[in-house]
C-alpha cells in the first residue's frame, strides 16, 4: 500500500469516529510521526473482543475453512516440489 493510500484511509477513519484514531506529527528536525490516540486504542480494543468473540462463536465454520484450505493447498505443495 502506498504512502499516500494509508494516509487518505487514516483521515477517512479520523473523519467517520467522534474523535481521531489517529494523531499526525509534524515533521521537523527530528521528524514527524503518528501515534494511536486513546480513542484509537479503545477501537482497537473493541475490535480484537469482537474478534476474539466471532472466533468463539465460529469455531466449527473456522475449522472446515482451515480444513478445506489445507485440502486446497496440499495439492498445490506437491506441485512446486516437482
Amino acid at each position: 500500500m502506498s504512502y499516500r493510500k494509508a494516509w487518505l484511509l487514516v483521515e477517512e477513519m479520523n473523519r467517520m469516529f467522534a474523535e481521531p484514531l489517529i494523531a499526525a506529527h509534524p515533521g521537523g528536525a527530528k521528524g514527524g510521526g503518528a501515534e494511536l490516540t486513546a480513542a484509537g486504542k479503545r477501537v482497537i480494543a473493541l475490535y480484537r473482543e469482537a474478534e476474539r468473540k466471532m472466533r468463539v462463536g465460529a469455531k466449527a465454520e473456522i475449522a472446515r475453512m482451515e480444513r478445506a484450505l489445507a485440502a486446497i493447498a496440499e495439492p498445490q505443495a506437491i506441485r512446486s516440489r516437482r
